[in-house]
């Protein structure tokens, strides 16, 4: 597909959550940059704050389907993306409920591909590819059959394509990551740790955020200089090093997450594809959700991450000294931080690009 080509189509973007949302917004700025025209929807109004600074999308709030339906029939796009396939009701899922554009996609960072083993995630069944949203290496080492936890549908596996990670923003340069965290107040003797606990599949873990605290305050007390940006719901008490920011835009909390010495998260594969791509230290705290269909979905997650040596994990039951210690080294251990480091360069994988790869292999044919 030569340049020119992309701007010939129009292409209509679906996205459920704000993890969904930043995926769809650096998929979505990259197929702009080569011409083509974005329409980007959004099911939750709450995540409008997320785009605020891209004005190279047509932005409209679908949170049914009836309204996606008026936008695909009103503006006619020949691609018709879905960030995630879990979306909306068994109805949607089933049947497209209106005249289907010439290609569907569907853009998910799971494994939850099995109808009969995993009811509650059941996915979307119209599209025509489903593209992963992993490195083929972290994708394999969460299927069953290569020492995994999750076991996929025979009739879907060809339809699955890993392509790496969206987004795959590129390290931010040193004039800029000073000029970040001097606009934060933070001081160049400091260390700055992005302390994020949102989002809507991961949901907010209360219990991470205070594992955090306290693992902080006992480095604090060690008299280290280290200062958190912390992003999520408002809490009442304060602390020193933290600093509450709200309605960030998707690309302020990049300039922070790639201006940051270490990333503490519950689990997001948004912001740990982000985190990869800069080559930051990361620390995922999870949990067993006993409410939850399978109790430890994040958990199996994660462990690919864990794996293949990307992220450190923790869960809600580590103690908090344990936590302190690895925080503290993945700040100021400069062998534990390069290994780290080498790792996520190793797996690291352009999603952007090569899912263009496979967009030029698909309208070719």
């Amino acid at each position: 597909m030569r340049k020119h080509t992309i701007k010939s189509y129009k292409f209509c973007f679906v996205s459920r959550g704000p993890g969904e949302t930043g995926q769809a917004r650096a998929l979505g700025k990259f197929l702009a940059e080569k011409g083509g025209e974005i329409l980007f929807c959004l099911h939750q109004e709450k995540n409008l704050f997320f785009l605020k600074d891209d004005k190279e999308f047509k932005v409209f709030l679908t949170p049914r389907p009836e309204d996606l339906k008026k936008i695909v029939e009103k503006e006619k796009p020949e691609f018709l993306f879905l960030f995630n396939s879990k979306m909306w009701d068994n109805e949607f899922k089933k049947v497209c409920p209106f005249e289907k554009p010439n290609f569907v996609f569907c853009f998910d960072s799971n494994w939850l591909f099995n109808s009969k083993k995993y009811p509650a995630y059941d996915y979307v069944k119209w599209a025509d590819k489903y593209f992963i949203l992993f490195p083929q290496k972290i994708f394999n080492l969460g299927v069953k059959e290569f020492g995994g936890n999750f076991e996929i549908e025979k009739d879907i596996k060809e339809k699955l394509i890993p392509i790496g990670f969206i987004p795959s923003y590129l390290p931010i340069s040193k004039e800029k990551k000073v000029k970040t965290k001097k606009e934060l107040g933070i001081k160049s003797n400091e260390k700055l740790i992005l302390s994020y606990f949102s989002g809507f599949g991961a949901g907010y873990r209360d219990w991470a955020l205070e594992n955090f605290k306290k693992a902080m305050d006992l480095l604090v007390k060690k008299k280290k200089e280290i200062r958190a940006v912390y992003i999520g719901p408002k809490i009442e008490k304060e602390k020193n090093w933290l600093i509450q920011l709200e309605g960030v835009s998707a690309k302020k909390y990049f300039e922070i997450l790639a201006s940051s010495d270490l990333v503490f998260m519950h689990q997001g594969m948004v912001t740990l594809a982000q985190v990869i791509s800069c080559q930051i230290p990361v620390i995922c705290n999870v949990s067993v959700l006993k409410t939850e269909f399978l109790p430890k979905l994040h958990f199996w997650e994660v462990l690919p991450f864990k794996k293949a040596g990307v992220c450190e994990m923790f869960s809600k039951t580590t103690k908090v000294e344990k936590i302190a210690k690895k925080i503290e080294e993945l700040l100021y251990n400069k062998k534990e931080i390069e290994k780290m480091r080498k790792k996520q360069k190793e797996i690291f994988e352009r999603g952007e690009k090569k899912f263009l790869k496979e967009l030029e292999k698909i309208c070719e044919n």
